[in-house]
């Protein structure tokens, strides 16, 4: 990845965050609670689930930065994963503010980015998750920020139809 690369990362995550504020600006309140099922989250399950995570994630870019080789990452246990998604979490949630928390979430991805240097986006490390123990830095930026957004903007969406 180079600086371009990185500068295209930072936009297809800036249009999704886009997207989704967009969606949930327009979706009735109510309606961003409903769960299509029991087995699945609510539109504003995924919205804090995508606020935490991106967080999560940044934060450990960053730390990888400060000590590359660190042991990093998360399972799906995690408890700040679980607390995010937690139905009596969410339900205290509004609208307003998890607008805003999304879109802060921009500046914070980008103040990050432009830390990494394209030598460090081939810097391997352990992970917590044998799934992406040894990946390298560009790994968590392509596809635990950027497509991890860019995926639960399309769950949102076919969870709103469901419950619409």
């Amino acid at each position: 990845m180079t600086t371009a690369v990185l500068n295209e990362k930072l936009e297809t995550f800036k249009k999704c965050i886009d997207e989704i504020v967009t969606v949930v600006k327009n979706t009735e309140e109510a309606a961003l609670f409903i769960k299509p099922s029991e087995e699945e989250w609510s539109a504003m399950q995924i919205v804090s689930h995508i606020i935490e995570a991106v967080d999560f994630w940044v934060t450990d870019l960053e730390a990888l930065l400060v000590v590359p080789g660190a042991k990093w990452g998360r399972n799906h246990e995690h408890v700040r994963r679980l607390a995010a998604v937690d139905e009596t979490v969410v339900s205290r949630m509004k609208k307003d503010d998890a607008i805003t928390t999304l879109l802060n979430l921009v500046p914070k991805v980008e103040a990050a980015l432009t830390k990494v240097e394209e030598e460090d986006l081939v810097k391997t490390a352990p992970s917590y998750n044998p799934n992406f123990d040894g990946k390298p830095l560009s790994f968590l930026v392509d596809h635990l920020i950027v497509k991890h957004v860019t995926g639960h903007y399309e769950q949102i969406l076919r969870h709103l139809e469901k419950v619409r």
